[in-house]
């Protein structure tokens, strides 16, 4: 029975304040959408694919599956190596002096043998040709690179990718590029591999991964919801005055008797007694006057 009550109870506080509950989660969760849109910095993830194989001669050749194991199971210190100082200190070099664009390559010169054994020049030489980057410098510690890349792969895949997190997506996609091109180019120097290929670039992401949107609005919508409904149930059991006879007969198991109806005060209770007063005065003349009369 008391837990039927209890229930009872909460169904009771939930329609009484039931409006007011609704109106506060809708406010909750306008404020968590607010906060996730306009005080939090969207996050944009950027990511870049890449195959790394050991350098095997023909007399290896049968060793393959073995060698594709041992790559799988190697896979954890690549990661360690992408994120290491010594690969992120180029990285960070790279964007703060962004290397200059090779407009024309450099070809040495053409020389074609006559049958008297001169040379006669065929090309000139072509010297190299740079203009400076158009690319954005972006002064990135190696900490701060650190906190940027992580790397994930496929269980049993010799794949794994590298990938950065910023609050500015064309920094996104070209740190992750820049790591991956320094990481290819140094890998040699640690293992004894050459056969490194980049099988995706990363790519400018056009949509933020983060914050969600979403979640804040609806934690926004529970918390405050459920804070309000809290509120009202606290507020409710701390009022310990008695609102009907039926609680009276659950609390103290008393019959009910009767019931003293409610009656309203009246405004001017002194005139209103005067007049009944003199109503019943004069009332009581008229009767003795009547009696008097008659006999």
């Amino acid at each position: 029975m008391n837990n039927v009550l209890e229930l009872r109870q909460l169904w009771d506080i939930i329609r009484k304040y039931f409006f007011m509950l609704v109106l506060m989660a809708i406010i909750g969760g306008a404020v968590g959408f607010g906060i996730a849109k306009f005080f939090i910095a969207p996050t944009y993830t950027a990511s870049t694919s890449m195959l790394v194989n050991r350098t095997t001669d023909n007399a290896q050749v049968t060793a393959n599956l073995s060698d594709q194991q041992a790559d799988v199971q190697i896979i954890n210190t690549y990661k360690n190596l992408v994120t290491s100082s010594n690969v992120l200190g180029d990285v960070s070099n790279t964007l703060k002096k962004p290397d200059r664009i090779v407009v024309q390559k450099y070809q040495p010169a053409v020389f074609d043998t006559l049958a008297d054994g001169t040379r006669r020049l065929v090309t000139p030489e072509q010297k190299e040709v740079t203009r400076a980057s158009s690319q954005k410098k972006y002064n990135l510690t190696v900490d701060d690179l650190k906190k940027m890349v992580s790397i994930s792969n496929q269980q049993n895949s010799q794949v794994f990718a590298i990938n950065v997190k910023s609050n500015d997506p064309k920094q996104a996609a070209l740190v992750a590029n820049t790591v991956a091109d320094s990481f290819r180019d140094k890998i040699g120097h640690f293992m004894k591999i050459n056969n490194v290929s980049i099988i995706d670039s990363a790519k400018t992401p056009d949509s933020p991964v983060g914050p969600n949107k979403k979640l804040f609005t609806l934690a926004g919508l529970v918390i405050l919801g459920g804070l309000t409904f809290l509120i009202a149930l606290v507020r409710e059991l701390s009022d310990t005055t008695v609102k009907s006879p039926d609680e009276v007969t659950e609390l103290f198991g008393m019959t009910n008797l009767g019931v003293i109806g409610h009656i309203k005060a009246m405004k001017h209770f002194d005139v209103a007694y005067m007049q009944a007063e003199n109503r019943s005065t004069g009332n009581h003349s008229r009767s003795r006057v009547s009696r008097l009369n008659r006999e």
